[in-house]
């Protein structure tokens, strides 16, 4: 099977979960990046709205990948602004997805794991798990650090697809 990992990373936390889950499946990888680098606030505030990001040409083609894996870090309990267009312009027909997320807070964000799933499904596809890792804004993650939470994930979930 032929995975895909997609990810946005504004401090590099999700880019590292990206990195090993990418080794860890054999997927190719794929950084979505803004136009313009926004401040910290203004990416929570703009996530609280709901609203889009422009991001560089999304010349993402899904096609050619069973698995999709979707990362992107939370921004005042919301999904980034990139991700939004992101899963706003593509379709997952036929796809099995699996989305992590990073974010500095303890609480697992279950309600962005229930939007993106929804955002996922009318789009096509289907989301087979989800992923959290915790990160500390002052403190970046390492591979060391994730690595062994990736490949639980992985393993719990070879058998799903």
């Amino acid at each position: 099977m032929k995975n895909l990992v997609v990810y946005y990373s504004r401090s590099g936390n999700t880019e590292t979960v990206a990195q090993e889950i990418s080794k860890t499946v054999r997927g190719q990888l794929k950084k979505i990046e803004l136009i313009k680098d926004i401040g910290f606030a203004w990416a929570a505030f703009s996530s609280v709205l709901g609203l889009k990001g422009k991001i560089k040409t999304n010349d993402l083609n899904v096609k050619d990948y069973e698995n999709i894996f979707i990362g992107f870090p939370v921004w005042a309990g919301r999904s980034s602004t990139p991700i939004n267009t992101l899963l706003d312009e593509t379709d997952f027909t036929g796809k099995n997805v699996f989305v992590f997320i990073t974010q500095a807070d303890d609480k697992t964000p279950n309600s962005v794991f229930e939007s993106i799933a929804a955002r996922v499904e009318t789009k096509g596809g289907r989301v087979i798990d989800n992923l959290f890792i915790q990160t500390n804004m002052k403190n970046p993650l390492t591979s060391e650090q994730v690595r062994e939470s990736v490949l639980n994930w992985i393993n719990k979930n070879i058998a799903a697809v």
